[in-house]
């Protein structure tokens, strides 16, 4: 159950705070480490797959320390499935029982050098032999923990212009050891997070980075081939990782961190931690030399020791940022408020700009929340977050271009408080439909005096935001018109609802299809009504002219009335998976929005547009849809309804007509252009990229 701070409550915001959160949960938990001491590695024997064809070369540089080697290698290939991969051991001329690792790990591939060529040549000269289209260097002292390799390959499909992926590394008793890595303008380095908790929101999520400590980074075989490798100024260690990471992003392409991956870097066991001794006196060496060759550089695209962190764990120098303020996180599979939200976040992702989002009960819902932050949404959540947000925005509010608030009882628990802001950033308020109004149409249609009351105070908390902000949008025409009458002077506009993809109108099959179809969140109270009125009103007359069709009704959190209709006619699926429900949207004739009541462009009505399924509505459904006769048929009351849906239903050609102009309608009402202008002009923001 979704539990919102809203209205009355937030008066006593911090006793919800100690019921919600009463304990601090913020400890990391230890990851699985393989231990392999010196007396067992000589007996351990791996067995790697053949590969013929790798995607993945894994290249092992290693020196001495078998048993060090032999426990990476362990957590490997325990931890690495449904990845393609060779592993290639680079020895640099060892003289222990690393000599006879081809005997004891089968199928890897031993690259063994005739003199010591130190870190940084070993490297270079292994990554010669590697056979794959990605190349990943990985330290021997780490152990990959599951799944890590499938993360980092990902972020290569679901980003644009990636060159260089690494993940999150943990010490070995899972506190963070590195989020991405920041680099100074004086050429000095931080691993962004050092001895946090590894589970806290600011290292959750996937963002662009200055470097990924070489323990573990990704890339293309060609892009490395281009840069020429590691540059050979650095021998023999260090700053070559962060080096290679500037060469990269020299080509125009991103050097990105990857929480979902996570490795424990057992740190020092290569090298030492003294930087005053052995080769780690070559870290402050090298310092000079990066800064002496990345000089322009450094001084353009970062920052000062210590100085904006915000922006520089990002390498954020310009833009637009934008904070989402919402009830939760996105349920985008669950109701039309939350996927248009998702879509907003996801265009604005698209389009360049930086995104944060704080759900009202600071709670990550999942699968939702981890989807925002794969997107590269930093997503605010725990009790830190919940105790302190108003501390958060007065630290970086002069990092965050526009805050877009979301419907009235969120908005109202927040605004004053933003408000309040030395700098208060562009406050764009989306009220996804007018409370007023519906709260209006419903007492009409039940007769309830107490709701009149109700929307009188609707009215009022909707007005007092509106006099706030500085944009007031929402979805439909019929919305702008009736804030412009009740707050003359408000500065609103017309915002669409959904991006929609064309839809694939040549996959209908008139003879193939059967069946009607609603979709709707129950949580909704319009959507209950529009179900019950339907199957009292409207499915009678359906079955005495075909007693063989059937309703199918599709949504979450269905209630008792609902529930008790199920029939041999009416199937109440309730929630179903988006592949579930795509089945449905393949396999029925119509769809049907009965609604008699409600506020705004509703989200079912688009959706059954983009599914390619013919459709059926009322006046109240085709509210705020431009042009809603050239895609649609519209009925008022039970009789007419049932005429026209019959009518539709049983005629392909009326079916196929209303189908072919959909694809042009979507791309002039609903398509991603249409969003992308929109978004530029009400946000007053222009595109990134």
């Amino acid at each position: 159950m979704v539990q919102v701070l809203v209205g009355a409550d937030s008066l006593n915001s911090l006793s919800w705070i100690d019921q919600r959160f009463p304990v601090d949960t913020s400890t990391s938990k230890k990851p699985e480490t393989f231990s392999v001491t010196e007396d067992e590695a000589p007996s351990v024997q791996l067995t790697f797959p053949s590969v013929d064809s790798p995607r993945v070369s894994i290249v092992v540089p290693v020196y001495n320390q078998y048993a060090t080697t032999i426990s990476c290698l362990q957590a490997v290939l325990e931890n690495t499935a449904d990845v393609d991969y060779e592993v290639i051991i680079a020895d640099d001329c060892s003289s222990d029982s690393t000599t006879r690792i081809a005997d004891r790990v089968i199928n890897a591939r031993v690259v063994r050098h005739k003199k010591n060529q130190g870190f940084l040549g070993n490297c270079n000269a292994a990554v010669c032999q590697a056979r794959g289209e990605f190349v990943l260097l990985l330290n021997n002292d780490t152990n990959p923990q599951q799944g890590w390799l499938t993360a980092l390959l990902d972020t290569f499909d679901q980003h644009q212009r990636v060159g260089l992926v690494g993940p999150k590394l943990l010490f070995e008793d899972g506190l963070l050891q590195e989020a991405g890595g920041i680099i100074w303008r004086d050429g000095s380095g931080w691993n962004y997070g050092r001895g946090q908790s590894a589970d806290a929101p600011e290292f959750n999520y996937v963002r662009d980075t200055d470097y990924i400590s070489g323990a573990c980074i990704l890339f293309r075989k060609d892009v490395w081939d281009r840069i020429g490798g590691f540059d050979e100024q650095f021998r023999p260690a260090y700053y070559e990782d962060t080096d290679l990471a500037f060469e990269i992003r020299k080509l125009g392409l991103r050097t990105i961190y990857q929480p979902a991956s996570e490795v424990v870097h057992f740190e020092g066991v290569s090298h030492g931690n003294d930087l005053n001794s052995g080769i780690k006196k070559q870290q402050r060496i090298n310092q000079g030399v990066f800064r002496k060759k990345w000089r322009g550089e450094l001084l353009t695209g970062n920052r000062d020791l210590g100085t904006d962190v915000f922006d520089a764990r990002e390498r954020y120098n310009s833009g637009t940022t934008v904070l989402f303020i919402d009830h939760y996180v996105p349920f985008y599979d669950k109701d039309a408020g939350s996927r248009s939200t998702f879509l907003y976040v996801k265009s604005m992702v698209d389009m360049g700009y930086r995104v944060k989002f704080l759900g009202a009960n600071f709670f990550p819902h999942q699968p939702y929340t981890e989807t925002l932050q794969q997107l590269g949404v930093e997503v605010l959540y725990g009790e830190r977050f919940a105790r302190n947000w108003k501390l958060w925005l007065d630290e970086n509010g002069k990092s965050i271009d526009v805050i877009y608030l979301h419907r009235p009882h969120i908005t109202e628990d927040f605004i004053d408080e933003i408000k309040s802001l030395e700098n208060c950033p562009r406050l764009v308020y989306f009220g996804h439909d007018l409370h007023y109004l519906r709260t209006e149409r419903e007492a009409a249609i039940t007769d309830d005096n107490k709701l009149l009351k109700v929307a009188a105070d609707w009215k009022k908390r909707e007005t007092r935001i509106f006099d706030q902000v500085d944009i007031v949008l929402y979805p439909s025409d019929v919305e702008v018109k009736a804030v412009q009458e009740i707050s003359p002077g408000t500065n609103v506009a017309q915002l669409p609802l959904y991006v929609l993809n064309a839809p694939d109108v040549d996959a209908f099959d008139f003879a193939a299809r059967k069946d009607l179809l609603f979709v709707g969140g129950f949580t909704h109270t319009p959507n209950v009504d529009a179900v019950l009125w339907f199957a009292a009103e409207v499915m009678p007359q359906i079955l005495f002219a075909d007693p063989d069709i059937r309703l199918h009704v599709v949504g979450s959190n269905v209630p008792e009335a609902i529930s008790n209709l199920a029939s041999e006619n009416i199937v109440v699926h309730g929630f179903v998976s988006d592949g579930e429900l795509e089945s449905l949207y393949r396999s029925v004739r119509v769809c049907v929005v009965p609604l008699r009541y409600g506020a705004g462009v509703k989200g079912k009505v688009l959706e059954a547009i983009e599914s390619a399924v013919p459709l059926i509505t009322t006046p109240i459904g085709a509210e705020g849809i431009p042009v809603p006769e050239q895609v649609m048929d519209i009925a008022e009351g039970a009789e007419e309804f049932a005429s026209k849906l019959l009518g539709l239903y049983t005629d392909e050609s009326r079916c196929v007509r209303q189908l072919a102009v959909r694809p042009g309608y979507v791309a002039k009402y609903f398509g991603a252009g249409v969003v992308r202008a929109a978004i530029e002009q009400h946000f007053a923001c222009e595109s990134q990229v």
